[in-house]
Parts: structure tokens; C-alpha cells; sequence
């Protein structure tokens, strides 16, 4: 009952007879698609602005504060139900300071009211629903209300009816109330850093943490869990890495056996490309249809790493259809790639995406249909039993497919792939899925990143090309003024950027640095810290500078973390620290993955003591809930393993080391240039007179340079 973490297309319109709408509050002045959904609502909505909560003070009235986002079916279930309706509409008014919040503009806000739902109810979702003290503080708050009293839940209107009263009788309870849960939000992530790991040696400690993480894979189905299923696709990656350092042929098993199983799932469109955000079911048949930016960048990244390592025609073609889909549904016009695609289209979930047989037979050679059925999955009654219509999935093989429609192998290939492009070219000419067009920075650096990974799997040039574009794009997009800023909508820009955008961004720079051997990237061209200390100046456009800034500004006053946003003018009651890595890697993680791979490039040990300190704060939070922390665990098993690099020099060096980019051993550093470069530790006394030459080195060791490629692979995989 709730939305679960985790060319153009517009919001459906009846342009035949658009009527004056009865009510216009203060969203109609927003550019976020999610608040001007809510602009002609009868609640007198407000954004999230301190002007709006010193009226709140003024007034001496409780808030209420509603976040979601655009693409939220459950949200937009809640609006028709209650936030549309008179009655309900002017009970909001008369009793509450009433704040809509699109939590993709404003992470921070989500996050604190997130973690007070949690500690209330244990759970969490969207719609979030915060009942808020003039100051801010949360007194109580919840997901979805139905308008009547109905699963388990009370209704909307009692909820409201009660905790006006209370607020208004007993104030003082109130308040007791929202002491203990500022407390417990602002003590979550120090008690979690706490936990000490439950092993002494490091070897005990991985070897207990990777058997608790493949003993939550599901063997039966792929991935992680059970209904609703999510891709968590960082845990994925934890085994694969764990597979490739430590040769466990079981861990490099599962990470690809999940993948498969959600390219075999309804999870994946296999018309049109791309993953959807999770499924209801623990089987990956039937989606949520709404599609994420970000699930799709960072799953990329994992269908790349997986070719490297157990290479599958599959994972290509995947990696394909999602760029495709990416280029025809995502892209924005102005450049970026918006957020998500909403999971209703004509008012119905998953309509624009589900088919009948009877259609699909019309559409279709008549002799094509039994091999088309078999391989999709499609039935007279349906697939999706619940709708009774077809979710178009891969229940077998194309072998087996063909073979029930007694068809030729390579003729079934060719007929099927003439079925999918013309079942595709009329699902396109349906009323689309509404498009939340917000640029996000963190979302679109994921995407950069993964293309990244994209191009050292396949050497398709055109992967590195889109990676390129892309971050010229941000960085014309969002970087205005010297300052970076959390999301661009419709020209508008949103928020100052926050930790988790910094973070993305500095290691989608590493990434690209990686593959197209552009050290700028990394450390700088003519970037100048202020006289005041490094990040001072602003956060600049290298990864370097935006790292300093983040050290600068965000850092907590006690232990190793990073807050969500910057510690000054911070409007909200407690200063928010995101430790886990849900759908999305924690801002903190990856800012500890940034802080060791530059110190590995600059030899700089703040960053190393830095990187250091954040990982023992998580070890025993990692081990005992390392599905929760996939991108810690990550970076914790890199760091620990074999320290590699490659380093190439001379003419032509970057030529020489792009054929190494496909070679996946997790960490290893590949860094090359065609000039002299005694600035940069790991080049300093390795350019000789322009001549072509490679080192390797492994845990501070180095062999005797090479001249030719085929000596330098020899040295790494005998190493």
C-alpha cells in the first residue's frame, strides 16, 4: 500500500475540454512535476521554505508534512482518496500548516521524517505523511491513509481529527514525543557505528560476512528477499567482486544467476529496454512498472562488470536495449536524462506495458504466434492472473521455446526479433506513462559512471562517447556560478547540492578518468583552493576539489561520516546522516570509495586515513547486515585485497592501455600519459624519453617495466 524504496513523454492531458480548475495553491509556482501534480488541490499546500515554517511559528500550528515523488502510484492513489476531496481538504486547513515535499528535490527533508516514521511504525514508504511541531520537530507520521478505516489502518480524516486534538489538549505529550524522536534520529547513525564486529582478524571477518550475505540469496529465484523484490544490484556486485578476488566460483555464480533471473523477469521490458524499480512478487514476473533513472545506471554497471568477469551474450544485449531505451524515452531536450517514468499511463498501472494474446495476434504473422506465446509467456487468461492480461517474460529458453513451436533455432531467432520490433512500434503509438523531467545530478553522475563500465566491457566507443557528453552536460546544466546544485526542472534550478550528489559526481569523474585517461578529471586543470584551505573555494569540477569540499563542509563534528547537507543554514530540526546503501549507494559510501582511490593517485594520506576510519566505523554494522551495506562491502573487500596498478607511459600510452580496460580485477589501477608528469606520485620517474613503457606493481611492489603489451598481461595474470 505503499511506494517502497528504491521522445518526450508528457503528462497525460485532455486537450479537448481543459476546464478553469477550481482551486490553484501556492505549488502552481513550482517547477517540480510532483508538486504541480498537487497545484490544484483544495489543500492549501505550501513548499518546503523557511518562510512557510516561521508562519507555522507564528501561528503556534502543527505541519503536516506529505512527501513522495511523481511516478508514486500510492501517491497518487492518496491524492484522489483524500487530497482532492472538500471535506477532508478544508479539516487540513483549518488545523494544520500543510508543506508538500518531492523527495528527489529534497533528500534531506525525506530522510529526517523517514527515520521518525521508521522509528514509529518500524517501516517505511511513500507517501510519507509527518506531523510536525511549529519548530520542525516530528511528533508522529506515517505512509498511505486510506480514506475509510481499512487495512489495519485508521482513516485520514481520524488520524487528522486526532492528532489536532491532541496537539491542541495535551502539548505536553507532544512535545515528550517529538524530544525522544529528534533523539533517536540524531543517535541512529552513532549507534549504528557502534556495533563493534563480532571477528578479530580480517579474514574471519569477510568470510563471515560474505556467508551472511549469500545466506539471504534466494537460490531458487535470484537476487535478494522476497516480496516486494528489489534488484539490489550493489549486493550483486559485493559477490562478484568477492568471486573474482578470492576465486569463489559460487559467489560469481550467484551475482550472475540474480542478473539472469531479472533479465528472465517482467522486471526487465523486453520490448523496449530497460528495468523497472522492483516486482511484487518474489518470482521477478510481475513490476512495478515505474522506471528509475538511477536503477537502470547502476544496473548497467553491473551487466558491464558481469561481462568482464562470466562473459553472456545476454548481458550485452542488455546492456544494449537499456542504452536504447535510455536515448529514446529519457533523454531530455535540452540534454540530462530525467528522472523516472511514472508506472500509470490513462489512470491504470502497467497499462501502457501489458498485452492481450488476441492482440498480440493480430499484430503478428498468424504461424509466428505459437513461438511468440511460448517465449514471452503469453496466455489466453493471462500471465498476470490478477489483471488477467500478459507481462511479457521469458518462462524458458528460445531453444525450448522453439522447439515447442517446432521451429528451427536460428529461424525462432529471426522470428522473434521481427515480433518484438513490431509489438514495440505499436506499444509506442499507445498513450504513454507520464515522465518526471527533473535532471537530477546524483542520478545522471550514476548513469556516467555506468557507461563508464559499459565501454571497458564491450570497447563500444559509443558508450565512452554518451559518458563524455553526459558530464559535459551536467556540468553545464548544474554547475552555475560555482556552485553545484541538486536538480535542474523545466530551467528551474533546485536545491544547493547534497552529500550523495557530490559523491556520485566525484566517482563518476574517477570512472571516466579511468577510461579515457583524462587526469583533469581527477585533479584539476587551473582549479585554485582559497587561501582558507582546500574546499574553501567552492567545489569545483574535479573529483579532487569536490572531495576537499565535501571534507570541508559536511563533515560531522564527531567521527568519520558525512552529513546529507552542508552544516551550515541547515533549516531542518537535527542534521541528517545516511549510513545504508538502499536503492541507492549512501552518499557515504561512496565517499569512502573516493577517498582511498585518491589517495591510491595523489599520495595524499588525509584521504587514506579519512577512507580508513569510515570503514572500522561500519565493520560491524557490514557484518551483520551486509545486504543493507553492498556498496561498503564493496569498497571494504577492494580495499583489502591485492593493491594493483598498471601505469603506462610514453607515445601512444593511452592506445596501449585501453586494451587492459576490459580486464576485470577489481581495484586495479590503470593510469596512463603521453607527457611528463612528475606532479602525479604514481607517474613520478616513469617517463623515459617518450619511449612506451609499462609498469606493473602489486602491494607496493613493482616488476621490471615492459615494453609490449603482450608482457605486460603476462606479468598481471601470473601475479
Amino acid at each position: 500500500m505503499l511506494c517502497k524504496e528504491s521522445s518526450t513523454f508528457p503528462f497525460n492531458l485532455n486537450i479537448t475540454a481543459i476546464a478553469q480548475p477550481a482551486h490553484t495553491n501556492a505549488l502552481i509556482h513550482e517547477s517540480s512535476p510532483y508538486l504541480l501534480q498537487h497545484a490544484h488541490n483544495p489543500v492549501d499546500w505550501h513548499p518546503w521554505k523557511p518562510e512557510v515554517l516561521a508562519e507555522a511559528q507564528r501561528l503556534d500550528r502543527p505541519i503536516i508534512v506529505s512527501i513522495g515523488y511523481s511516478t508514486c502510484h500510492w501517491c497518487h492513489v492518496m491524492e484522489r482518496e483524500s487530497f482532492e476531496d472538500e471535506e477532508t481538504a478544508a479539516l487540513m486547513n483549518e488545523k494544520f500548516i500543510c508543506i508538500k515535499v518531492d523527495r528527489e528535490e529534497r533528500p534531506d527533508v525525506d530522510r529526517v521524517y523517514m527515520e521518525a516514521c521508521q522509528a514509529i511504525s518500524g517501516g517505511g514508504g511513500w507517501p510519507l505523511n509527518a506531523f510536525l511541531l511549529p519548530d520542525g520537530r516530528p511528533f508522529y507520521a506515517g505512509t498511505y491513509y486510506p480514506p475509510e478505516r481499512k487495512y489495519n489502518r485508521p482513516s485520514w480524516r481520524e488520524l487528522l481529527e486526532h492528532l489536532s486534538n491532541l496537539f491542541e489538549q495535551d502539548r505536553k505529550t507532544v512535545e515528550e514525543q517529538a524530544d525522544r524522536l529528534t533523539d533517536n534520529i540524531r543517535g541512529g547513525g552513532n549507534r549504528l557505528m557502534s556495533l563493534e564486529p563480532q571477528t578479530e582478524d580480517h579474514d574471519s571477518w569477510r568470510e563471515a560476512l560474505m556467508t551472511k550475505l549469500r545466506g539471504q540469496y534466494d537460490l531458487k529465484h535470484g537476487g535478494f528477499g522476497g516480496a516486494p523484490k528489489f534488484p539490489m544490484s550493489q549486493s550483486l556486485e559485493a559477490l562478484l567482486v568477492h568471486g573474482m578476488q578470492r576465486e569463489e566460483y559460487n559467489d560469481l555464480h550467484l551475482a550472475a544467476h540474480g542478473m539472469l533471473a531479472m533479465l528472465d523477469g517482467g522486471i526487465y521490458d523486453h520490448l523496449g529496454g530497460g528495468f523497472s524499480r522492483y516486482t511484487v512478487d518474489a518470482q521477478w514476473r510481475v513490476p512495478h512498472f515505474e522506471k528509475m533513472l538511477y536503477d537502470n545506471a547502476l544496473l548497467l554497471r553491473l551487466l558491464a562488470k558481469l561481462q568482464m568477469a562470466v562473459p553472456n551474450a545476454r548481458f550485452v544485449t542488455a546492456m544494449e536495449e537499456t542504452t536504447e531505451w535510455l536515448l529514446r524515452e529519457m533523454l531530455l531536450p535540452a540534454g540530462g536524462y530525467r528522472a523516472a517514468l511514472d508506472a500509470d499511463s490513462e489512470g491504470v498501472e502497467g497499462k501502457y506495458y501489458v498485452w492481450q494474446l488476441d492482440e498480440v495476434a493480430d499484430l503478428i504473422p498468424e504461424e509466428d504466434l505459437p513461438l511468440v506465446a511460448a517465449f514471452y509467456g503469453l496466455t489466453e487468461t493471462g500471465n498476470w492472473e490478477e489483471e488477467h492480461t500478459n507481462i511479457p517474460y521469458r518462462p524458458d529458453t528460445l531453444a525450448a521455446a522453439a522447439a515447442a513451436a517446432e521451429v528451427p533455432l536460428e529461424e525462432a531467432t529471426e522470428r522473434i526479433a521481427s515480433a518484438r520490433k513490431i509489438l514495440h512500434t505499436h506499444r509506442v503509438e499507445r498513450v504513454p506513462p507520464g515522465a518526471d523531467d527533473k535532471m537530477i545530478l546524483q542520478w545522471n553522475a550514476l548513469l556516467i559512471s555506468g557507461w563508464c563500465w559499459c565501454y571497458r566491457a564491450t570497447q563500444e566507443k559509443n558508450y565512452l562517447r554518451l559518458a563524455e557528453e553526459l558530464w559535459y552536460g551536467v556540468k553545464k546544466k548544474l554547475y552555475v556560478d560555482g556552485q553545484w546544485y541538486r536538480n535542474r526542472t523545466n530551467g528551474q534550478l533546485g536545491a544547493p547540492a547534497f552529500l550523495d550528489d557530490y559523491a556520485a559526481l566525484a566517482e563518476a569523474l574517477l570512472e571516466l578518468s579511468a577510461v579515457n585517461f583524462d587526469l583533469s578529471l581527477i585533479l584539476g586543470a587551473e582549479e585554485v583552493a582559497d587561501k582558507d584551505g582546500p574546499g574553501t573555494a567552492g567545489a569545483g569540477t574535479s573529483a579532487r576539489s569536490m572531495v576537499d569540499y565535501v571534507l570541508s563542509r559536511f563533515s560531522t563534528p564527531r567521527g568519520p561520516m558525512f552529513f546529507l547537507q552542508a552544516t551550515q543554514d541547515n533549516e531542518l530540526p537535527v542534521d541528517t546522516l545516511e549510513l545504508f546503501d538502499n536503492a541507492l549507494p549512501s552518499g557515504n559510501s561512496q565517499m569512502c570509495s573516493n577517498l582511498l582511490r585518491l589517495h591510491r593517485i595523489t599520495g595524499e594520506g588525509q584521504y587514506l586515513k579519512r577512507g580508513e576510519e569510515m570503514l572500522a566505523a561500519m565493520a560491524g554494522g557490514m557484518e551483520r547486515y551486509p545486504s543493507s551495506f553492498g556498496g561498503w562491502v564493496q569498497t571494504a573487500l577492494v580495499h583489502a585485497g591485492a593493491d594493483e596498478e598498471l601505469v603506462v607511459t610514453g607515445r601512444e600510452a593511452r592506445a596501449a592501455a585501453r586494451e587492459f580496460l576490459s580486464l576485470y580485477r577489481p581495484g586495479m589501477l590503470i593510469v596512463a600519459t603521453e607527457t611528463e608528469r612528475e606532479d602525479v606520485p604514481v607517474l613520478k620517474d616513469r617517463y623515459l624519453d617518450g619511449e612506451l613503457r609499462y609498469y606493473f606493481c602489486q602491494n607496493q611492489q613493482c616488476l621490471l617495466p615492459v615494453t609490449t603489451a603482450e608482457a605486460a598481461r603476462a606479468q598481471i595474470l601470473n601475479s
